[in-house]
């Protein structure tokens, strides 16, 4: 069941935002006193209802989603706030943003709720307190669900362009060739094949899973042991249907060792169905690398390199095997 309603996060999470945006005009219409006015009393105490109980659902699976994926400290019921984050965890940043918009969300909008239903004659409008609650209400809910899209759309993140102090304005050509995607995890044909035909893997997402390795790791890569310095492998990987391979690509996992002799992961997908974004946290295309946070499960199996020879899979394709005498009929007669 936490999984189940983990899963639903990206659904719940419109419910609130929608009425953030229309519970606005609502209490700004029950503001006018006179007669017919009480109608919008109703409307604005529906919505407010409404956002509260989806607001309520959304922050649970959220919370759920945020454990299965692994972006919560053990023991911690919230993201920790980082005081001088790095470029590189921005993840961590947008996720506390994202909770804590949420939770003041939540607060406004039981006060919201409890300025609604203040004792007002039938002539008079709602209230200048509910439409104040209410406005701060909807930016806190408006707010949170920024900081959410920015976590399932990393790509549309806003990459601010000042410079910091006393640095250069003249913005250099980033020398990594890799930045926006794996060239050379791409271009794994060229590498030797470890396996001639998929297995599955069941610690992969029970993906069809082929490893291809350069010539220089592919003897210590087949004993088990660590790759040599600037060796690396790429997994390449099928979607499971029924029992066997299917034609839909998985994500391109890769493992090198660095110069300096440790293990750096690369995990590459570049479009994710929206079935199987649980895995990348609503991330519609997911490239992760080096320190990454989201790499930090992966790290626990692959700290020291490959992974133990007794954990690689030998699940291969179930073949058919003919009954005895078939071959002898199938044969053609005279």
């Amino acid at each position: 069941m936490p999984e189940f309603l983990a899963l639903k996060h990206p659904l719940l999470v419109h419910l609130p935002v929608g009425v953030a945006l229309l519970l606005p005009l609502a209490l700004v219409a029950a503001q006018r006193p006179g007669r017919g006015i009480k109608p919008w009393w109703v409307t604005c105490r529906y919505l407010a209802w409404i956002g509260l109980l989806g607001l309520g659902f959304a922050m649970l699976s959220g919370w759920f989603w945020a454990r299965h994926l692994g972006l919560l400290p053990p023991g911690r019921l919230l993201s920790p706030h980082l005081a001088k984050p790095t470029a590189e965890q921005w993840l961590q940043v947008a996720i506390w943003k994202h909770q804590m918009a949420a939770i003041a969300s939540a607060l406004l909008g039981v006060l919201t709720i409890v300025a609604c239903y203040r004792k007002r004659l039938e002539h008079q409008g709602l209230g200048l307190m509910a439409l104040f609650f209410g406005l701060l209400w909807c930016g806190a809910s408006l707010t949170a669900g920024f900081y959410g899209g920015q976590m399932a759309h990393p790509s549309l993140t806003p990459v601010s362009s000042t410079p910091a102090p006393g640095t250069s304005s003249v913005v250099a050509e980033p020398a990594d060739p890799e930045m926006d995607a794996p060239l050379r995890a791409l271009d794994y044909g060229s590498l030797e094949p470890f396996h001639l035909e998929p297995v599955r893997s069941t610690t992969h997402g029970n993906r069809w899973i082929r490893v291809w390795v350069t010539a220089s790791g592919l003897d210590a890569y087949r004993d088990g042991k660590p790759l040599p310095s600037g060796a690396y492998a790429v997994m390449t990987s099928l979607e499971d249907r029924w029992g066997r391979p299917s034609f839909e690509s998985g994500p391109i996992y890769m493992l090198e060792t660095l110069a300096d002799g440790k293990p750096s992961l690369t995990y590459y997908w570049p479009r994710v169905p929206e079935a199987k974004r649980g895995e990348t946290g609503g991330q519609a295309s997911a490239y992760w690398r080096g320190k990454n946070p989201n790499l930090e499960s992966c790290m626990g199996c692959h700290f020291k390199g490959q992974a133990p020879l007794n954990e690689r899979s030998t699940w291969r394709t179930p073949r058919r095997v003919k009954p005895e005498g078939e071959a002898a009929s199938s044969a053609p007669t005279e």
